[in-house]
């Protein structure tokens, strides 16, 4: 058998000769960066947080001339600290202004102008913050829900909390009518047991009120059209680009 020889390829002299850097001794130092990522990336969460955070104060400010003392400033500092870290080569209002942020934070707008506060008509990043307290509310009720329909000494409040989920559904504004639609077709009969003496569920309507729970749940996790339609105005700046 004839021998096996090494390809061409690496047999021949290299491409690229790599030379020594010259550096006067002792003036070769190694930088460790163990805390920073490989890949940089400009993670505008904080900033969209800290926007938020500012936005209400300032309005609690505007409705509460009064709290003005207890407003604390570090806050704003903080925000364009973090502008300058982003994008060092932009003033942070300009920043803010072409992320689109001071459209959505209209009392942030007014704080950083140094202008008089007054009352907006639209505030997309209260409307966003509402919405989703809103389907935490689906969640966290839907959570308990389904807890308590395995604890009979419950039961005596789930005609309450159904009430309570059934509006949040509601005010919710998409396609939520079919879950609203089973919750509709067996909620005087959850009523009228709970108003009873004996306010205990037999296991069918236990297993359907776990069933209805766990649909609002996936609803909410599945996250569909209509909830990115709500909240794009705040997630479409998160997807922005500096």
């Amino acid at each position: 058998m004839a021998a096996m020889t090494a390809p061409a390829a690496f047999s021949g002299p290299p491409l690229v000769v790599l030379k020594r850097p010259f550096a006067p001794k002792g003036q070769l130092k190694v930088l460790l960066h163990h805390a920073e990522p490989l890949i940089a990336r400009k993670d505008l969460r904080e900033l969209v947080s800290l926007c938020c955070v500012a936005d209400t104060l300032i309005e609690r400010v505007q409705r509460l001339p009064e709290a003005a003392d207890d407003f604390d400033v570090s806050l704003l500092q903080q925000i364009e600290e973090i502008c300058e870290r982003v994008s060092p080569k932009e003033r942070p209002q300009e920043l803010l202004q072409s992320l689109g942020l001071l459209d959505v934070y209209p009392y942030l707008r007014q704080g950083l102008s140094g202008e008089r506060l007054e009352p907006v008509s639209k505030n997309l990043g209260g409307s966003y913050f509402n919405y989703v307290s809103l389907l935490n509310q689906v969640v966290m009720m839907g959570t308990q829900l389904y807890h308590d329909a395995c604890v009979p000494q419950h039961h005596k409040y789930c005609a309450h909390q159904v009430a309570l989920l059934y509006q949040c559904l509601n005010m919710l504004q998409g396609d939520t009518k079919p879950i609203r639609r089973l919750v509709e077709a067996r909620f005087d009969e959850i009523k009228t047991i709970t108003e009873s003496k004996n306010p205990v569920l037999d296991m069918d309507l236990s297993d359907w009120l776990q069933e209805i729970t766990w649909l609002c749940r996936e609803e909410i996790k599945s996250c569909p059209p209509y909830v990115h339609k709500k909240m794009t105005h705040v997630t479409s700046i998160l997807q922005a680009r500096c």
